[in-house]
This record gives C-alpha cells, sequence and structure tokens, in this order.
C-alpha cells in the first residue's frame, strides 16, 4: 500500500513538473509579443498585460482568444463587484445609500453579468466582434452610472473603476477585431 502511495505521488509531482515546463515552453517571445502588441493598442496596458498573462491559455491565444480572456476578467470583476454590493446592503445602508445599491446590483447582475458579458462571448466565438464591442461598451457605461448614482459619496468608487477601466480594455481589444 504504502509502494502504491508512493508511485502516485512521484507520478503526481512529475505531472506538475512536466506540465509547469511545457506552460513555460509554450510562452515564447511570439506570444509575449502578440499579447504586447494588442495591450498597447489599449487604454490601460499594464491592466491589460497582467490580466492577460495570469491566464495560461493567453500563451497560445489569438487577437479573438485574448479578447475572450479579457471578457471573462471583466465578468469575474464585476462578479466581485456585484458580490461587494450584496455585502454592503447587509450592513443597513440609510434609504439614499440603499436605493443606489440595489441599482447597482440591478446594472452589475442583469446588465453585465447576465446580458453584457454572455452577449460578447457568443458575439466572439460566432466571429461578429461588433455585438461584443457594443457590450463591452455598455458594460463600462453601467459602472460609470452605478458610480453616478451615489451623487459623489459612493462606497464602490474603486470596484466601479476596476469594472470600468477591465471594461474599456476589452472593449480595445475588441475593436482591433472590426
Amino acid at each position: 500500500m504504502r509502494t502504491l502511495v508512493f508511485i502516485v505521488i512521484v507520478y503526481v509531482v512529475f505531472q506538475i513538473i512536466f506540465l509547469s515546463s511545457s506552460q513555460c515552453a509554450r510562452l515564447s517571445s511570439n506570444d509575449d509579443n502578440l499579447i504586447e502588441k494588442t495591450c498597447k493598442q489599449t487604454p490601460n496596458y499594464n491592466l491589460c498585460v497582467s490580466s492577460l498573462k495570469s491566464d495560461p491559455k493567453s500563451a497560445t491565444a489569438d487577437v479573438t482568444g485574448l479578447a475572450l480572456i479579457m471578457v471573462k476578467v471583466l465578468n469575474t470583476t464585476a462578479t466581485r463587484t456585484l458580490i461587494h454590493i450584496n455585502s454592503l446592503l447587509h450592513h443597513s445602508p440609510s434609504p439614499k445609500i440603499k436605493k443606489a445599491l440595489l441599482s447597482c446590483a440591478d446594472m452589475y447582475y442583469n446588465g453585465i453579468i447576465t446580458a453584457d458579458v454572455p452577449v460578447s462571448i457568443e458575439a466572439l466565438t460566432k466571429g461578429d466582434p461588433k455585438f461584443a464591442d457594443d457590450s463591452t461598451l455598455d458594460a463600462a457605461k453601467e459602472a460609470t452610472l452605478c458610480e453616478e448614482g451615489f451623487s459623489g459619496n459612493s462606497p464602490l468608487t474603486v470596484d466601479n473603476t476596476n469594472v470600468n477601466n477591465v471594461a474599456r480594455v476589452t472593449e480595445a481589444i475588441v475593436k482591433l477585431l472590426l
């Protein structure tokens, strides 16, 4: 039994080492060049590069693949913001803040997460980037509208800015496909 456990452990360690090195081997200077060339055409180069390089699929992705990765980053960022909104709602905010938070929750859930992101993914997958362009622009606008709903006293400024920035980077990459 101990021999079997040892063999399994050795196998798993070997797989981890082998897979890690093969992933590194795939990231060649050509892949870095595509990411860098693409990100230089966005409004936030550093955000673009760090977001794309955090996903191993970017190593072999074309521009459409990079756009899809950014849409997934947008979805993650919007989902984190929605979680933060729900957390703030559970802390009994004032009626004015609660109203703005509920409006933001609606924009994030019904606008970005269940509409803009799926439309963008479908459009990019089907080779019709115009709809992805419209949806990513819409996501940025919804983050801005959420922020404006607080009349200057927003507890979501950082979150809304992050979503807006990711949406703008995503939109810029999608525009390269038009």
